[in-house]
C-alpha cells in the first residue's frame, strides 16, 4: 500500500472514464514531491485539496495543459518540487542524490512526451491512488 501515481493521454472528452483510448505516459511510486506539485496545481485550478479531515486529491483525474507541463519542467530544472509528506507517502522523493537525477530524468521525459501527446491532439490527465 503506498501513493500510485499515473499518466496518461487519451482522446475521450470525459477523462473520469476508465477506457481502452488510454495510453499510459508514466507510472511513479511514491514520488510524493511529485505529488505535492500536483496538489499544489490542483488547489491553483480552484480545487480543494481537503475538505473537513478528508484529503480530495485522491483517485481524482486532472488534465494538465500544456502550461502546466511547461510549469512542471521548470519546477523540475530549477529544483522547487516541494517535499510532500503523507502516510501512505514513503521518505522523500530525493532522500538520494543519485535517485533525484535518475527521476528527475523520468519525469522530464515525461513532460516531453506529454507535450507531445498535446500537440498530437490528446488530453493528458495525471491521477493517484493511496
Amino acid at each position: 500500500m503506498g501513493l500510485d501515481m499515473y499518466a496518461w493521454k487519451t482522446k475521450t472528452e470525459d477523462i473520469t472514464v476508465d477506457d481502452s483510448e488510454h495510453v499510459e505516459l508514466a507510472y511513479w511510486r511514491k514520488h510524493n514531491r511529485l505529488h505535492g506539485w500536483m496538489g499544489d496545481l490542483w488547489e491553483k485550478k480552484g480545487f480543494p485539496l481537503q475538505r473537513g479531515n478528508d484529503m480530495q486529491f485522491n483517485c481524482i483525474p486532472m488534465e494538465l495543459t500544456k502550461r502546466d507541463l511547461l510549469d512542471l519542467r521548470k519546477a523540475i530544472k530549477n529544483k522547487e518540487m516541494p517535499n510532500t509528506s503523507g502516510f501512505f507517502f514513503g521518505h522523500d522523493s530525493y532522500d538520494a542524490a543519485d535517485y533525484r537525477e535518475e527521476i528527475d530524468k523520468y519525469d522530464l521525459k515525461f513532460v516531453s512526451a506529454g507535450i507531445r501527446a498535446i500537440k498530437d491532439g490528446y488530453k493528458v490527465v495525471y491521477d493517484s491512488w493511496w
